[in-house]
């Protein structure tokens, strides 16, 4: 396989966007991925729009991708946020969706024999189905993002997931299991190593549907980036409380004190 003879870093990445229930461990998720836990707000207790970052190096690209949290705990509610047009902007600087979901979340099959075959609950299945309808009102059908829905549930690890695998493609997300180790029958790498696999392999260039733009889009982009950060996900604060002033707490550091779903 020929390699690049030069790494391109790439200046302006899309977002990966963390999403679950208050109570399905997104911490641990972003922990595993980028080797830190994100530090919750000091006085809520939540991840609620924290950010974090992944700092990712491949032999053909280096980023440092912002990821943005976000608690759902009503789909209904939350979609409709998000499909606000004032979220659109929001949604656009978006190329990867994580949603976690834990065993509040699934049921399996009649038995409690270790064979039962994951299936995936009708609210889990619903929130998958909101995340697909943001993403094609804001940017059309032909987005090119990664969708990923990853399952916390320790008893679920060894168990069928075909049906769940089935479900969740069918809705444009890639089922995985936090703790399947090893590879399947088709020698494809399971767990989070299938996680950062299909991320890394996600076109993270913000530019990338504006054509070849990235030699162009290289140096004094970093400021810009951190601001677009912040106000991105303050936008995302403000939808979400009704009582926030405007620009307050937009600012690069001030991220984690506009908790979402505080209300």
């Amino acid at each position: 396989m020929h390699l690049p003879e030069t790494i391109m870093e790439i200046k302006h990445p899309r977002r990966i966007l963390v999403i679950g229930k208050p109570d399905s461990d997104i911490s641990r998720v972003v922990k595993e991925l980028t080797g830190s836990a994100p530090t919750p707000d000091a006085s809520t207790g939540s991840l609620a729009g924290i950010t974090h970052e992944w700092n990712v190096k491949t032999a053909y690209y280096t980023a440092a991708i912002p990821i943005w949290i976000d608690e759902i705990i009503d789909t209904t509610a939350w979609k409709s946020e998000f499909l606000n047009p004032e979220a659109k902007e929001v949604v656009q600087a978006v190329g990867a969706w994580i949603y976690c979901f834990n065993s509040s979340d699934i049921k399996k099959e009649s038995g409690d024999d270790d064979d039962a075959e994951v299936t995936i609950s009708e609210h889990v299945e619903a929130t998958m189905k909101a995340v697909a309808e943001v993403v094609e009102k804001a940017c059309g059908m032909m987005w090119d993002g990664t969708r990923l829905a990853v399952d916390l549930t320790p008893a679920n690890k060894g168990r069928s997931t075909i049906n769940a695998e089935e479900i969740c493609l069918d809705l444009g997300f890639e089922y995985i299991h936090i703790d399947a180790t090893g590879k399947n029958e088709y020698g494809e790498n399971l767990g989070l190593e299938r996680a950062k696999e299909a991320l890394e392999a996600n076109e993270w260039s913000a530019s990338s549907a504006d054509g070849d733009d990235d030699e162009d889009n290289v140096g004094g982009m970093d400021d810009e980036q951190a601001q677009m950060n912040a106000e991105l996900w303050g936008l995302k604060a403000s939808l979400l409380d009704p009582d926030n002033e405007g620009d307050e707490g937009l600012g690069d550091e001030g991220l984690g004190d506009e908790g979402l779903g505080d209300e």
